[in-house]
């Protein structure tokens, strides 16, 4: 306790998603004595990428949306259900709507994102979403009960997930995305245009190229508008990306970038005693160094747990954000790292690409797939900046090794040169490993063989 009563933390979390429950957890494995605190406005903490799957049934919403009390008290965490309203970093103090105020040794801001609402007529229509919280999760299955017709604005990793998810409890479903194709901010367009083939073939109307015009409806929505026509909907979900919530730290003068809280690589902030992780941070991409936003729950944990060992008296740096990321439509999984071709060009990245094709078991055996890769280099280093991957299978595994090639900066001739398992049922022949391929085409068209 503070002198005056007030409680006091030595580590003072204010967000319970995957970063804050990350940092808070990850804090007490590295200090069995510090107390900690945790406030968040949510009593669920939640899975984002499991939402989707809620949604259809695929898991059980009490799976992945839990209230965490029992199992934080169990390791000695507070948790107190309020919204955060204001940082006093003079103080290291945090006032809250209605338990009063804490006070901290340190403060980790993992306050996440907000879901971004486009200002368009009838936005505000009953049986209009967006998918961020556990509320929104249970909303959206009650309204899918009596819902036959469906629009989902925003053609990302979320927007495609639930529209699979629509689809497969037999609700008509259209997507609508401004981009000429699906997946555009995380794949090349060649791998988004086969990504907008498999959800065409599979059923799901796909407006590409098109934009949101309007939400209509009187007393409940009853269509989207693009350009020259209304699609019916009586259900539709606003998935067109997120704005990182900073307003509690801007408030509190702490400094704020073009994208999101600025922190260096501890995860520090501009106020002492004060870090962040997570969706509401700026940082930096590992392969270009700019600015920007890593607003992944992998990126988030690993940012807090950064946090966490320099809060507790350790040194651990966070070198930038990968991006590596795989979602699953109907046959196939679709998955990168790093930049591909098209992020590449616009950066101003002179790159060479190799590719490959390849089977996940050997030729002639059953139940095996096709697999593709596309590994990109720069031109003048020859160092792997990204990687894309493309299969009915293990294509996260695949991503997690592509991953650590880029944060290792490995070159093609390395990655060519790299040995590997073979096994008929698991791997393509032995003379034929599509990584090791992909890297040899690269080289070939560097000169190199």
């Amino acid at each position: 306790m503070a002198n005056d009563g007030t409680p006091k933390y030595d580590l003072l979390v204010i967000g319970g998603g995957p970063a804050g429950m990350s940092g808070a957890r990850f804090a007490r494995r590295s200090d069995k004595t510090m107390s900690i605190g945790m406030i968040r406005a949510q009593e669920h903490s939640i899975t984002p990428c499991s939402m989707p799957y809620a949604l259809s049934g695929t898991i059980r919403v009490e799976d992945f949306c839990k209230s965490d009390q029992k199992m934080l008290a169990a390791v000695g965490i507070d948790l107190v259900v309020d919204e955060a309203t204001a940082i006093d970093t003079a103080a290291h103090r945090v006032v809250t709507g209605k338990s009063g105020d804490f006070e901290y040794g340190n403060l980790l801001i993992a306050t996440g994102a907000d879901a971004i609402v486009p200002p368009l007529p009838g936005v505000d229509l009953p049986g209009v979403f967006t998918l961020r919280n556990y509320g929104d999760v249970i909303a959206i299955r009650e309204a899918m009960a009596t819902a036959r017709q469906a629009v989902v604005v925003g053609g990302g990793y979320i927007g495609l997930e639930v529209a699979m998810a629509f689809h497969e409890v037999g609700i008509e479903t259209h997507v609508i995305e401004m981009l000429p194709f699906c997946l555009g901010n995380v794949c090349s367009e060649r791998i988004a245009r086969k990504a907008l083939d498999e959800l065409t073939t599979g059923g799901i109307a796909v407006h590409a190229g098109e934009m949101a015009q309007a939400v209509v409806g009187d007393d409940h929505v009853t269509g989207v508008r693009i350009d020259g026509q209304t699609i019916p909907a009586d259900i539709v979900i606003l998935a067109i990306g997120v704005r990182g919530q900073t307003s509690l730290a801007r408030d509190a003068g702490i400094e704020i970038g073009d994208f999101g809280i600025r922190v260096n690589d501890r995860m520090a902030t501009s106020a002492d005693g004060v870090w962040a992780a997570g969706d509401c941070v700026q940082h930096r991409s590992f392969v270009t160094g700019e600015p920007g936003v890593g607003q992944l729950a992998t990126t988030a944990v690993i940012q807090a747990k950064t946090a966490a060992v320099n809060m507790t008296g350790g040194d651990r740096l966070f070198p930038g954000y990968v991006m590596a990321s795989v979602t699953r439509l109907f046959e196939n999984s679709y998955g990168a790292t790093g930049l591909n071709r098209d992020h590449a060009a616009k950066a101003g990245i002179q790159f060479i690409e190799g590719e490959s094709e390849g089977s996940t078991v050997y030729q002639g055996y059953p139940d095996g797939g096709i697999i593709h890769y596309s590994l990109l280099f720069d031109a003048t280093t020859r160092v792997l900046i990204g990687a894309e991957c493309t299969g009915d299978e293990e294509v996260a595994a695949r991503i997690d090794m592509l991953t650590v090639a880029v944060m290792q900066r490995m070159t093609m001739d390395q990655i060519a040169r790299l040995q590997y398992p073979a096994h008929p049922l698991h791997t393509d022949i032995p003379g034929h490993p599509p990584i090791v391929t992909a890297a040899e085409d690269a080289m070939r068209k560097a000169g190199l063989l």
